[in-house]
C-alpha cells in the first residue's frame, strides 16, 4: 500500500453569510460614527449611500484581486492595484457625495461629516480590514484543516509500519521453527514484547525515549536469533533526559539495517547503532555494511519512506535526515530538535 501525502485544502467560505455579517458590522460601524443620537432617517440614508460606494473595492479585493494577484505570489502588484483601486472609490464616494446626493435626495440637506482626507482613510482602513478578515478566515480554516490532513496522514503511515514490522517478525519466527531451534521459545517472548508496544503504546502521540530503546534492545534481540554468528551488532546509547518522542521512529530505521545488510549475505557483517540526547537534541546515527548485488541497491523501503514522511510532519524544518553509502558500507544520521 503506497500513500501519497495530499495537502490540498478545500475552501468552505460562505460568501452569503460572510457578506451579510460584515456589511452589517460596517453598517452599525459607520451608522455610529454619522449619527446624532437619537439615529433619524437622514443618518440612515447617508450611511447607506457611503456603504454603496464601499462595495465594489471591498469586493473587488475579496473576489477578484486576492485570488487573481495575492494568492498567485504577486504581493507587491496586488498591493499597488488594491491602493490605486481604493483611492479611486474613495475621490468617487467625495464626488459623490458633492455633487449627486442632494439631487436624489432633495427633501434634505446633506453636510459631509469627513473632510476629503478622512474619506480616504477611511475607505483605506475598511477595504484593508475586510481583506484581513478575509485572509483570517482562510488561515483559521486551512490550519484546521491541514491539522486534520496531518493526523489522517500519521495514522496511515502508523498503520503501515506495524504490519511490515510484523510480517518481518514472522518471517523470523517461521526460520526458527522449521529448524526446530530452541531460541523459538525465547523469540516467541521478545516479540511479545514487541507487539504488547506495538499495540498499547503506538497509540499514544509520545512516549518516553527510554521506552523506544527498550524496543531497540527487544528487536535487536530478537533479530540476533536468525543473523550469522559472527555478525557484529553493537548498540550503545546515552540521554540527559528521557525526553518524549514519537512511537516506532527509529524501529524502521534499524529494521533497513538488518534487511539490507546482515540479510544481504555480506561477509562480516555489523550493524552499529549509536544514540544519545543532549541539550533537548536527538542524535541517532546507524551504520551498516552490505553485499552489493548490482549496481542499484534500493534502501527505499515502506519503512525507511514512511519514516521520512513522519518526520516531515511532526519536526518540519527540526531535523535532519541523511543518508549515504560508500562502497560496501551504508549509513543514516538524523538528528532531531526534541
Amino acid at each position: 500500500m503506497s500513500f501519497k501525502p495530499k495537502h490540498t485544502i478545500g475552501n468552505k467560505h460562505n460568501m452569503i453569510t460572510f457578506n451579510i455579517i460584515l456589511w452589517l458590522f460596517f453598517f452599525c460601524a459607520l451608522l455610529f460614527v454619522f449619527s446624532d443620537y437619537p439615529i433619524e432617517k437622514i443618518d440612515l440614508i447617508y450611511t447607506v449611500s457611503y456603504l454603496i460606494t464601499l462595495v465594489p473595492p471591498v469586493l473587488l479585493g475579496l473576489y477578484f484581486f486576492i485570488p487573481k494577484f495575492l494568492k498567485k505570489g504577486k504581493n507587491i502588484l496586488f498591493l499597488i492595484i488594491m491602493v490605486t483601486s481604493t483611492l479611486l472609490f474613495a475621490l468617487l464616494n467625495i464626488y459623490f457625495h458633492d455633487k449627486f446626493i442632494d439631487f436624489l435626495f432633495p427633501d434634505y440637506y446633506f453636510i459631509s461629516y469627513l473632510r476629503s482626507s478622512q474619506t480616504v482613510l477611511l475607505f483605506i482602513t475598511i477595504v484593508f480590514l475586510s481583506l484581513f478578515i478575509r485572509l483570517a478566515e482562510d488561515w483559521v480554516y486551512f490550519n484546521q484543516k491541514e491539522k486534520a490532513t496531518l493526523q489522517l496522514e500519521l495514522s496511515v503511515l502508523k498503520n503501515q509500519i506495524n504490519p511490515h514490522f510484523l510480517f518481518n517478525a514472522l518471517n523470523v519466527l517461521y526460520s526458527l521453527s522449521i529448524k526446530n531451534k530452541e531460541e523459538t521459545t525465547q523469540a516467541i517472548l521478545q516479540l511479545s514484547d514487541i507487539l504488547r508496544y506495538g499495540i498499547y503504546d503506538t497509540d499514544n502521540e509520545k512516549i518516553l525515549l527510554s521506552k523506544e530503546i527498550d524496543l531497540v534492545k527487544s528487536f535487536i534481540a530478537f533479530e540476533k536469533n536468525r543473523s550469522a554468528k559472527n555478525a557484529d551488532i553493537t548498540f550503545e546509547y546515552l540521554f540527559e533526559k528521557d525526553q518524549e518522542i514519537p512511537p516506532m521512529l527509529l524501529l524502521p530505521l534499524i529494521e533497513n539495517a538488518f534487511k539490507h545488510g546482515i540479510k544481504s549475505g555480506v561477509q562480516k557483517p555489523y550493524v552499529h547503532i549509536n544514540l544519545e540526547e543532549k541539550n533537548n537534541v536527538l542524535f541517532f546515527q546507524i551504520t551498516n555494511n552490505f553485499l552489493r548485488k548490482n549496481d542499484n541497491n534500493d534502501y527505499s523501503g515502506i519503512g525507511l519512506e514512511n519514516v521520512k514522511k513522519r518526520l516531515d510532519i511532526l519536526f518540519f524544518k527540526k531535523h535532519d535526515f541523511k543518508m549515504t553509502t560508500q562502497n560496501t558500507k551504508f549509513n543514516i544520521s538524523l538528528n532531531i530538535e526534541l
